[in-house]
């Protein structure tokens, strides 16, 4: 045993794990509470929600939203909230390294299209604002780029950044409220050289999309510089 495993070993000995649903010793995800990890069983356009072919957004849904797909891992129940709460702000590599070890075969099979993209394809997790990122002292998307990218193997891009706070999407009422509180909040982050981004196909890395509004702002970013297609993959998603 190493030192970095004795030295979790003494964590875990002073800090027990408990499953994050239903507090049964021993792992943050029991094996009990695995069956409610669930997933979409056919991919399907995200505007529409009616069938397409690797999750691609239909021609004519691209008007409402101008993302070329969207593949989510898991959906948004309860489980997965308190997941990703808890990835968000306590426990973030453990949990992390915990649930993709459960779910590594679905992951491998979920990913497959994304390896057979055509062309130069990147991953771009969406920015933290600054405050956030202090407070936390790390960018969620970004552990979950890196977890997913054991199975992708592609290059971890740092196009974007944010431009301007913003309040917590929870806060908000309405899909046209968050819709307007992300509205200008992503630039291209100061040096980047934008003739990288022209003719790339970037996928977005997120923890959860729901109305779309977050990736939505960043891929028009993306798409003003050049890229050539911009997708999104997310850990949960509905």
């Amino acid at each position: 045993m190493n030192a970095y495993n004795r030295f979790m070993s003494l964590i875990d000995l002073f800090y027990p794990k408990f499953c994050l649903n239903c507090s049964f010793p021993g792992a943050y995800i029991c094996p009990r509470c695995q069956k409610y990890l669930i997933m979409p069983k056919r991919p399907q356009c995200y505007v529409c929600k009616k069938n397409s072919l690797n999750s691609l957004t239909h021609q004519l849904c691209l008007r409402k939203l101008d993302i070329d797909g969207v593949c989510y891992l898991f959906y948004y129940n309860g489980l997965l909230k308190k997941i990703i709460k808890n990835f968000k702000y306590r426990l973030a590599t453990k949990v992390g390294y915990e649930l993709f070890n459960v779910i590594k075969p679905n992951v491998i099979n979920r990913l497959s299209f994304y390896k057979d993209l055509n062309g130069n394809v990147v991953l771009q997790p969406i920015p933290l604002s600054k405050d956030k990122y202090n407070e936390r002292g790390f960018n969620q998307a970004l552990l979950i780029a890196k977890f997913m990218n054991r199975y992708l193997n592609l290059a971890i891009a740092d196009f974007l950044t944010r431009v301007k706070e913003t309040k917590p999407q929870a806060n908000m009422k309405t899909k046209l409220d968050r819709f307007r509180n992300l509205k200008g909040a992503f630039g291209i982050k100061p040096g980047t050289d934008t003739q990288q981004i022209k003719k790339l196909r970037i996928i977005l890395i997120d923890d959860v999309i729901t109305t779309g509004s977050t990736v939505k702002e960043a891929a028009k970013v993306l798409k003003k510089n050049g890229a050539l297609k911009v997708y999104v993959l997310a850990l949960a998603g509905g």
